[in-house]
């Protein structure tokens, strides 16, 4: 699963989250924490339909505000209540956030976690 799910990311331009469940946060929360680690500064966004995420972004920003979140990394994020105006955003997102890793390719992160998988059989 995460060889696929680096591959889908290696070829997209953007990722967008519309409302789902367990497996769309999981795969959400793991192309921010690449943002963050620098492995891709492609815009991540929201698909905010009647206030879904409100709760999500609700649980960042107080995040952010204790510290667990440096405030540019916050802005990984793009959030917006129609398909129009978050594809707006998007195509407007330049990347704020600090990389806290040496850029990192999708290869490597592949070969990396493969190696792992091989070794732990």
């Amino acid at each position: 699963m995460h060889q696929r799910k680096a591959e889908m990311a290696r070829q997209s331009d953007a990722f967008i989250a519309l409302p789902g469940g367990y497996g769309t946060l999981e795969e959400l929360l793991e192309v921010i924490t690449w943002a963050q680690l620098g492995i891709h500064d492609k815009p991540v966004g929201l698909l905010n339909v009647d206030g879904y995420y409100n709760s999500l972004l609700s649980f960042i920003d107080k995040a952010v505000e204790e510290g667990f979140i440096s405030p540019n990394a916050r802005h990984i994020i793009i959030s917006a209540p129609t398909a129009k105006e978050l594809i707006h955003n998007m195509e407007e997102y330049e990347p704020q956030h600090e990389i806290v890793a040496s850029k990192l390719s999708w290869e490597e992160e592949q070969l990396n976690y493969s190696t792992k998988c091989e070794i732990s059989r």
